[in-house]
């Protein structure tokens, strides 16, 4: 494993693997070398530089990035990948094999690499070249003498510091001599027998004397060998330098597990003597806990990258514990990538201990920073770096804080509302005996619960692997509505205590609000969280322990448009409910200006998708005038998605619901507003989750009036748009008297956009994406994507908290909004729960009397589909089985704007 590699020989190795595949070597000698190859990349790590070469009549690098042809490349979890890959394919061939011209090529590898990157002096340099041996009969001699020559020759350039081992790939046990001989003398490099020139140091730099040569030694392998136990063990011919160091990895997959460890390893010596190694694997989660869950003040933030400039966390980067993929090691240049960074990376890497501040130009900002700005009004803010190495260890912590800095605003010693009885959310445990379902949540309408995120605790990390008990939950109800302040903290952050009794307030509202609001028939849930991450719920709710109110979009759209009602959405309601919208807005403190830093909390409520369009009949009915085919209204959020539009809520939509985009429901509308000035901008940014460049719109919302059509010759459709004041949405009212020839370039089968080439401001095309094209080798980007800023953190996946399935037969639903007795399009369309039926479940016909039913039985209207949460009634013909198919896909919101279809409108 290279945890063990790396603890008994820690200096960076910089290695280049040579394949055999020429005439002479059989197909069994093949499977030897490529198996011995794969083995040899499986034990290094990415401290290491590592190449493969596949010899024969020509010599070929692995042709997955462009880079590897010039250099070798940090042995990442990535190059490991494409390398296998190359190693896998390599097919016998008919040429005969030339081991000059292999040779050569490793060797300008090597030069290539040490001149571009400052080559240690303690780095190994190794050719391990896996071969029959097997020369050409006419001229076997001059064959082995150029081979010799070459490696006497290159060699010399790297002051001899190369060491050859070689591996021979016996023939089912016929033993070749000559070519065991051949094979021998390349690792010792004994060119003298072959009569090559043994003439002065004439290329030895001046006042340098030339190194002796380090031999290297053969080792024979057939069908019976134990490749682990001959090859894998290729570093013991490797000086042994005796560092009794401690080394951690980088995250990696837990092989006997779930999630991410990283290893740290250590030798054991007793005197020269190599007793072994010792290590521990620790969670990544448990690591980087105080990095992820970081909150000294809202204007700063922290990372923590290794000693060669590999990030482990980041703002950017998605909670470790629920990556599903090990992060591309990237380096944090690409997360930083502001002007004058570089220089900060230069003294953070060279220092042990130190601070920096720099100027940044606000459009060249990054929008972690804009999110964190007090003042957005002024040209340029600054960013001080503080960072320290971790005692003993390869990492250096980094504190940033944007200036000037936001004074952090706790919130007084409050008691809670003395009509409020505070419920934790693990209904489960306590045994409310006035459960009920939710649609899919355990809950209960008596009063809103109060559920922690892992921000909350001192220990996240220990919160979220251990199951909460009963008692554990009495306790915090016991701490938590404690007015005296007497009982002990049970592991909670000192600000929770005081966030949950400010909340508490809000629940005699909410309660007055169930009983009397008009709403109540559309409203999903109400809910309030906290920077610390308190949410308090209603109904009541049990969630899942992982989830992070301040990480859904909900929130962090609203904090990034203070003082406005957001839209965000719609998507799949993971409780159940369908598919909603939501409504956010920030609460701040009634002395601060609405600054982005100053929001105390955000409260938000979710509505059922139909709902705003209802809103949008009933305050415009010439909407509902020809059933939204000619005119059509709509509302769109700050983005460009779609919050309300017909085919949102036709049947036959064929398409999910989610991330529908305005430039491929209406790209007349599009093509015309991207030629207003000021109105919308069309960006970029670097997604390294992924690797992925993002393309998106963002709309101004402090636009002033109406937009009407700008260019001439688009009589077709006239249309008008506004700005929906206070919110960070738009209405818009489209007019079709004939057919539109508008176009906007989309992919009907993926994401990718259709010209990665080039992005124009008013070329109209649907939100899309085109590979991040980075150098594995020396981890820069190109020029053009060097200047993109790196993308915020995607969307995280929600799960239900499953319960028992007997709970779920016995309980009835919390809300019964009665579907069966409601007789009218109008009084059921939007309900909670309700679907008005109008489409067979042949997915074509349309039903003579259309009635009203709940949403399980009717999903999207149509009699008998089955929902998106794969728990529907019926049975349905193929075509509606795909639709259907189609619309189950994102069974949870939506992460970072993916679009599950999109359609191309002409």
């Amino acid at each position: 494993r290279p945890v063990y590699v790396s603890a008994v020989r820690p200096q960076s190795k910089h290695i280049v693997v040579m394949v055999d595949h020429g005439a002479s070597v059989t197909d069994t000698q093949l499977q030897i070398a490529r198996d011995s190859a794969l083995i040899i990349l499986n034990a290094i790590d990415e401290h290491d530089k590592v190449s493969v070469l596949s010899v024969a009549d020509a010599v070929r690098s692995c042709s997955l990035d462009q880079c590897y042809r010039s250099l070798l490349s940090p042995a990442t979890s990535e190059t490991k990948r494409k390398m296998s890959t190359f190693i896998s394919n390599i097919k016998a061939s008919d040429g005969a094999t030339q081991h000059a011209a292999g040779f050569q090529k490793a060797f300008q590898l090597l030069r290539n690499t040490s001149s571009l990157s400052k080559q240690s002096a303690t780095t190994d340099v190794v050719i391990i070249y896996l071969s029959s041996g097997v020369t050409s009969r006419e001229s076997s001699e001059q064959e082995k003498r150029a081979t010799l020559s070459v490696v006497r020759e290159e060699n010399r350039h790297l002051n001899n510091s190369a060491m050859i081992l070689t591996y021979a790939l016996m023939n089912e046990g016929v033993t070749g001599l000559k070519e065991l001989a051949f094979l021998r003398d390349l690792a010792e490099q004994n060119w003298v027998k072959y009569g090559v020139d043994r003439s002065s140091d004439r290329d030895c730099p001046a006042g340098a004397s030339m190194m002796p040569v380090v031999k290297g030694g053969m080792m024979v392998l057939n069908q019976l060998s134990n490749l682990e136990t001959t090859v894998g063990r290729f570093y013991i011919n490797l000086p042994n330098r005796m560092i009794d160091l401690a080394r951690f990895s980088l995250p990696y997959t837990d092989p006997m597990g779930d999630g991410f460890i990283m290893t740290v390893s250590r030798p054991c010596y007793f005197g020269n003597l190599l007793l072994g190694v010792v290590g521990v694997d620790v969670n990544l989660a448990y690591i980087l806990e105080d990095v992820t869950y970081y909150q000294d003040s809202l204007a700063s933030y922290t990372f923590l990258i290794d000693n060669k400039g590999y990030t482990l966390m980041h703002p950017s980067l998605t909670r470790p514990y629920l990556m599903t993929e090990p992060p591309l090691h990237t380096d944090i240049i690409h997360y930083e990538n502001i002007p004058g960074f570089p220089a900060v990376r230069q003294n953070i890497l060279g220092l042990p201990l130190g601070s920096q501040i720099i100027t940044v130009p606000v459009n060249s900002s990054l929008s972690w920073h804009m999110n964190r700005l007090r003042d957005v009004s002024k040209d340029a803010y600054n960013v001080s770096y503080a960072w320290k190495l971790v005692q003993d260890t390869s990492f250096i912590l980094c504190i940033v804080y944007v200036q000037p800095e936001i004074p952090v605003k706790q919130l007084k010693n409050l008691n809670t509302a003395p009509s409020s009885k505070l419920l934790y959310h693990r209904l489960d445990l306590l045994g409310q005996p006035s459960s009920c379902l939710h649609f899919k949540q355990l809950a209960t309408v008596e009063s809103p619960t109060v559920m922690l995120a892992a921000g909350s605790f001192s220990s996240p990390y220990e919160h979220l692997s251990q199951p909460e008990t009963k008692r554990m939950v009495e306790h915090y109800t016991a701490y938590l509505s404690d007015n005296t302040r007497l009982i002990a903290n049970p592991g909670l952050k000192s600000s929770v205590r005081n966030e949950v009794m400010a909340t508490s307030h809000v629940t005699d509202e909410w309660m007055t609000l169930m009983e009397m609001s008009s709403l109540n028939c559309y409203i999903v849930r109400r809910y309030i969280a906290t920077p610390s991450g308190v949410l308090r719920i209603y109904p009541g709710s049990l969630m899942d322990k992982a989830f992070d109110p301040t990480r859904r979009q909900w929130y962090q759209h609203a904090v990034a448009n203070p003082g406005l009602i957001t839209f965000t959405g719609p998507y799949l309601d993971v409780g159940g409910a369908g598919y909603v919208v939501t409504i956010s807005h920030t609460i701040h403190a009634s002395s601060s200006q609405m600054a982005p830093g100053y929001a105390v909390a955000v409260m938000g409520i979710d509505f059922t998708l139909r709902y705003f369009y209802k809103v949008l009949l009933d305050l415009l009915p010439i909407c509902n005038q020809d059933k939204g085919n000619k005119i059509r209204c709509f509302i769109m959020e700050d983005r460009g998605y779609l919050v309300a539009h017909p085919t949102l809520i036709d049947p036959k939509g064929h398409a999910p619901a989610e991330q529908q985009h305005i430039t491929h429901k209406e790209p007349l509308v599009a093509n015309d507003i991207l030629n207003h000035p000021n109105f919308v901008k069309k960006n970029l940014c670097n997604s390294f989750s992924d690797r992925t460049v993002q393309r998106f719109y963002k709309f101004n919302t402090s636009i002033m009036g109406d937009l009407t059509n700008l260019v001439h010759g688009s009589h077709c459709s006239k249309y008008r748009l506004t700005r929906i004041p206070g919110t960070n949405a738009f209405a818009g009212i489209v007019n079709e008297t004939c057919d539109s020839l508008a176009f906007c370039a989309c992919s009907t089968v993926d994401r990718l956009c259709l010209n990665c080439h080039r992005m124009e401001q008013n070329e109209c095309e649907c939100p899309c994406e085109c590979p991040l094209e980075v150098n594995e080798c020396t981890g820069n980007l190109t020029n053009a994507e060097n200047r993109n800023p790196s993308c915020e953190v995607h969307q995280e996946p929600v799960s239900l908290n499953v319960i028992d399935p007997t709970l779920q037969d016995t309980l009835p639903q919390c809300i019964n909004t009665r579907c069966s007795q409601r007789f009218s399009s109008s009084d059921c369309f939007g309900v909670l729960d309700c679907e008005w039926c109008t489409v067979d479940s042949d997915g074509k016909t349309h039903l003579d009397k259309p009635y009203c039913a709940l949403q399980k039985e009717c999903f999207g209207g149509i009699v008998g589909a089955k929902s998106p949460y794969a728990d529907g009634l019926g049975l349905m013909d193929e075509e509606v089985a795909s639709l259907n198919m189609i619309k189950s896909a994102p069974v949870g919101p939506v992460a970072g704007g993916i679009m599950g279809c999109i359609m191309v409108l002409v």
